[in-house]
Protein backbone atom coordinates (compact mmCIF):
# COMPACT_ATOMS: atom_id res chain seq x y z
CA UNK A 1 0.00 0.00 0.00
CA UNK A 2 1.10 3.34 -1.19
CA UNK A 3 -0.49 6.60 0.35
CA UNK A 4 0.12 10.27 -0.30
CA UNK A 5 -1.31 12.98 1.96
CA UNK A 6 -1.83 16.70 0.84
CA UNK A 7 -3.49 17.48 3.68
CA UNK A 8 -4.14 16.46 7.45
CA UNK A 9 -7.41 17.40 8.84
CA UNK A 10 -7.65 17.22 12.69
CA UNK A 11 -10.23 15.91 14.93
CA UNK A 12 -9.65 18.76 17.03
CA UNK A 13 -11.71 20.91 14.33
CA UNK A 14 -9.77 23.35 11.22
CA UNK A 15 -7.40 25.53 13.43
CA UNK A 16 -5.40 22.58 13.72
CA UNK A 17 -5.45 21.09 10.23
CA UNK A 18 -2.10 21.06 8.25
CA UNK A 19 -1.05 21.44 4.60
CA UNK A 20 1.54 17.70 4.18
CA UNK A 21 3.78 16.48 2.34
CA UNK A 22 3.47 13.17 3.62
CA UNK A 23 4.28 9.44 2.09
CA UNK A 24 3.04 6.18 3.74
CA UNK A 25 4.32 2.46 2.39
CA UNK A 26 3.08 -0.71 4.09
CA UNK A 27 3.96 -4.25 2.50
CA UNK A 28 2.63 -7.34 4.44
CA UNK A 29 3.71 -10.92 3.67
CA UNK A 30 1.29 -13.71 5.30
CA UNK A 31 3.32 -16.72 6.74
CA UNK A 32 2.39 -19.99 7.80
CA UNK A 33 3.00 -18.40 12.14
CA UNK A 34 1.79 -15.09 11.15
CA UNK A 35 1.88 -11.56 9.60
CA UNK A 36 4.87 -9.71 8.76
CA UNK A 37 4.71 -5.65 7.66
CA UNK A 38 7.17 -3.51 7.20
CA UNK A 39 6.72 0.12 6.71
CA UNK A 40 7.53 3.73 6.39
CA UNK A 41 5.87 6.66 7.15
CA UNK A 42 7.66 9.69 5.85
CA UNK A 43 5.61 13.05 7.59
CA UNK A 44 6.43 16.47 6.26
CA UNK A 45 4.42 19.67 7.16
CA UNK A 46 4.06 21.93 4.13
CA UNK A 47 3.96 25.34 6.17
CA UNK A 48 6.91 24.68 9.01
CA UNK A 49 9.51 22.25 6.82
CA UNK A 50 9.09 19.83 9.95
CA UNK A 51 9.41 16.68 9.21
CA UNK A 52 9.24 13.00 11.29
CA UNK A 53 10.23 9.79 10.06
CA UNK A 54 9.41 6.29 10.67
CA UNK A 55 10.83 2.74 9.84
CA UNK A 56 9.23 -0.36 11.53
CA UNK A 57 8.99 -3.58 11.11
CA UNK A 58 5.55 -6.00 12.95
CA UNK A 59 4.95 -9.49 13.03
CA UNK A 60 2.19 -11.04 14.70
CA UNK A 61 0.27 -14.05 14.24
CA UNK A 62 -1.74 -17.13 16.57
CA UNK A 63 -1.50 -20.60 16.97
CA UNK A 64 -3.60 -23.11 18.12
CA UNK A 65 -2.73 -25.89 20.93
CA UNK A 66 -5.67 -28.17 21.04
CA UNK A 67 -8.32 -26.10 22.75
CA UNK A 68 -6.11 -23.49 23.74
CA UNK A 69 -4.95 -20.45 20.92
CA UNK A 70 -1.97 -18.72 21.17
CA UNK A 71 -1.81 -15.07 20.26
CA UNK A 72 1.04 -12.85 19.87
CA UNK A 73 3.10 -9.41 18.68
CA UNK A 74 6.49 -8.04 18.30
CA UNK A 75 7.35 -4.71 16.45
CA UNK A 76 10.27 -2.61 15.84
CA UNK A 77 10.57 0.97 14.87
CA UNK A 78 12.72 4.04 15.00
CA UNK A 79 12.29 7.63 14.59
CA UNK A 80 13.97 10.55 13.12
CA UNK A 81 12.35 14.28 13.65
CA UNK A 82 13.68 17.33 12.66
CA UNK A 83 12.03 20.84 13.44
CA UNK A 84 14.01 24.13 12.51
CA UNK A 85 17.83 23.62 13.23
CA UNK A 86 16.81 20.57 16.18
CA UNK A 87 16.65 17.33 15.59
CA UNK A 88 16.08 13.89 17.51
CA UNK A 89 15.75 10.08 17.30
CA UNK A 90 13.65 7.86 19.27
CA UNK A 91 12.70 4.32 19.17
CA UNK A 92 9.41 2.07 19.54
CA UNK A 93 8.83 -1.13 20.91
CA UNK A 94 5.95 -3.53 21.40
CA UNK A 95 5.40 -7.24 22.98
CA UNK A 96 2.56 -8.93 23.39
CA UNK A 97 1.35 -12.47 24.05
CA UNK A 98 -1.90 -14.02 25.28
CA UNK A 99 -3.89 -17.09 25.23
CA UNK A 100 -7.42 -17.73 23.95
CA UNK A 101 -9.31 -20.36 26.22
CA UNK A 102 -12.82 -21.00 25.74
CA UNK A 103 -13.66 -17.73 25.00
CA UNK A 104 -11.67 -15.64 27.60
CA UNK A 105 -8.67 -13.91 26.02
CA UNK A 106 -6.05 -12.91 28.41
CA UNK A 107 -3.14 -10.44 27.05
CA UNK A 108 0.44 -8.97 28.34
CA UNK A 109 1.80 -6.61 26.46
CA UNK A 110 4.88 -4.41 26.92
CA UNK A 111 4.97 -1.03 25.07
CA UNK A 112 7.60 1.45 24.71
CA UNK A 113 7.39 4.67 23.42
CA UNK A 114 11.57 5.78 23.61
CA UNK A 115 12.98 8.87 24.55
CA UNK A 116 16.39 11.20 23.13
CA UNK A 117 17.69 12.06 26.38
CA UNK A 118 14.55 13.14 28.19
CA UNK A 119 13.94 15.87 25.22
CA UNK A 120 12.11 14.31 23.10
CA UNK A 121 9.25 11.54 23.03
CA UNK A 122 8.28 9.19 19.78
CA UNK A 123 5.41 10.75 17.89
CA UNK A 124 2.53 9.39 16.23
CA UNK A 125 0.52 12.29 15.17
CA UNK A 126 -1.66 10.27 12.85
CA UNK A 127 -3.01 7.74 15.67
CA UNK A 128 -5.98 6.88 17.00
CA UNK A 129 -4.56 8.08 20.33
CA UNK A 130 -7.83 7.06 22.68
CA UNK A 131 -7.39 3.52 21.32
CA UNK A 132 -3.62 2.41 22.80
CA UNK A 133 -2.21 4.21 26.34
CA UNK A 134 -5.37 4.51 28.19
CA UNK A 135 -8.87 5.77 27.47
CA UNK A 136 -8.80 8.46 29.94
CA UNK A 137 -6.31 10.35 27.59
CA UNK A 138 -3.64 11.30 29.71
CA UNK A 139 -1.03 10.21 27.21
CA UNK A 140 -2.75 11.29 23.29
CA UNK A 141 0.95 13.11 23.14
CA UNK A 142 4.01 11.04 24.28
CA UNK A 143 6.23 13.05 27.23
CA UNK A 144 9.69 13.72 26.85
CA UNK A 145 11.12 11.58 28.66
CA UNK A 146 8.94 9.07 26.68
CA UNK A 147 6.49 6.50 27.99
CA UNK A 148 6.62 2.60 29.05
CA UNK A 149 3.81 0.85 29.29
CA UNK A 150 2.92 -2.41 31.06
CA UNK A 151 -0.84 -3.74 30.23
CA UNK A 152 -2.64 -6.66 31.10
CA UNK A 153 -5.73 -7.17 28.88
CA UNK A 154 -9.02 -9.55 29.51
CA UNK A 155 -11.92 -9.84 27.53
CA UNK A 156 -14.54 -12.09 26.98
CA UNK A 157 -18.31 -12.63 25.84
CA UNK A 158 -21.02 -11.99 29.06
CA UNK A 159 -24.88 -11.75 28.22
CA UNK A 160 -24.69 -10.79 24.69
CA UNK A 161 -22.25 -8.47 24.80
CA UNK A 162 -18.47 -7.79 24.96
CA UNK A 163 -16.92 -7.42 28.60
CA UNK A 164 -13.12 -5.87 28.33
CA UNK A 165 -11.02 -4.84 31.82
CA UNK A 166 -7.28 -3.33 30.74
CA UNK A 167 -4.55 -1.99 33.73
CA UNK A 168 -1.89 0.29 32.41
CA UNK A 169 1.30 0.46 34.43
CA UNK A 170 2.74 3.59 33.25
CA UNK A 171 6.26 4.95 33.84
CA UNK A 172 8.99 6.84 32.03
CA UNK A 173 11.26 5.80 29.17
CA UNK A 174 14.54 8.32 30.52
CA UNK A 175 13.96 9.20 34.06
CA UNK A 176 14.90 12.05 35.49
CA UNK A 177 14.90 13.09 39.39
CA UNK A 178 11.66 14.57 39.28
CA UNK A 179 9.68 12.34 36.34
CA UNK A 180 9.57 8.32 36.75
CA UNK A 181 6.48 6.85 37.82
CA UNK A 182 4.01 8.26 35.25
CA UNK A 183 0.94 6.41 37.25
CA UNK A 184 -1.37 3.46 36.47
CA UNK A 185 -5.26 3.34 35.10
CA UNK A 186 -7.84 0.71 35.01
CA UNK A 187 -10.38 0.83 32.13
CA UNK A 188 -13.60 -0.87 31.86
CA UNK A 189 -16.06 -1.90 29.12
CA UNK A 190 -19.34 -3.66 28.17
CA UNK A 191 -20.60 -3.08 24.88
CA UNK A 192 -23.61 -5.01 23.24
CA UNK A 193 -26.33 -5.40 20.39
CA UNK A 194 -29.45 -4.57 21.59
CA UNK A 195 -31.73 -6.35 18.75
CA UNK A 196 -30.90 -5.92 14.72
CA UNK A 197 -30.18 -2.04 14.39
CA UNK A 198 -29.36 -1.11 18.01
CA UNK A 199 -26.17 -0.62 20.16
CA UNK A 200 -25.26 0.43 23.32
CA UNK A 201 -22.17 0.50 25.83
CA UNK A 202 -20.66 2.03 28.70
CA UNK A 203 -16.73 2.52 29.42
CA UNK A 204 -14.81 4.20 32.50
CA UNK A 205 -11.73 5.14 32.96
CA UNK A 206 -9.79 5.64 36.14
CA UNK A 207 -6.19 7.15 36.20
CA UNK A 208 -4.08 7.52 39.18
CA UNK A 209 -1.14 10.37 39.13
CA UNK A 210 2.35 9.29 39.58
CA UNK A 211 5.17 11.59 40.39
CA UNK A 212 4.33 15.40 40.47
CA UNK A 213 6.61 16.61 38.70
CA UNK A 214 5.21 14.79 35.17
CA UNK A 215 1.87 17.50 35.41
CA UNK A 216 -1.05 14.51 35.68
CA UNK A 217 -3.41 14.35 38.15
CA UNK A 218 -6.68 11.68 38.84
CA UNK A 219 -8.83 11.16 36.31
CA UNK A 220 -12.22 9.81 35.79
CA UNK A 221 -14.16 9.52 32.34
CA UNK A 222 -17.22 7.77 31.98
CA UNK A 223 -19.07 7.30 28.79
CA UNK A 224 -22.64 5.88 28.36
CA UNK A 225 -23.76 5.36 24.88
CA UNK A 226 -26.90 4.16 22.33
CA UNK A 227 -26.04 4.22 18.38
CA UNK A 228 -28.91 3.07 15.51
CA UNK A 229 -27.64 1.64 12.11
CA UNK A 230 -30.06 1.41 9.02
Amino acid sequence: MYAYLSEINSILAEANDRDANDHLINVAYKSPVGKITGYSYMLEDEFTDDTLDTIGLRFNGSTDLDDIKVVYTAEFATQEAESGASDADADYIFLEGGLVIQGITAKLGYEVLGSDNGMYGFGTPLATGHKFNGWADLFLNTPDEGLEDLMFTVSAKVGGGKLMAVYHDFSADESSTAVDDLGSEIDLLYARKLCENYNAGIKYAAYSAGDVGAGKVDTDKLWIWTSVSF
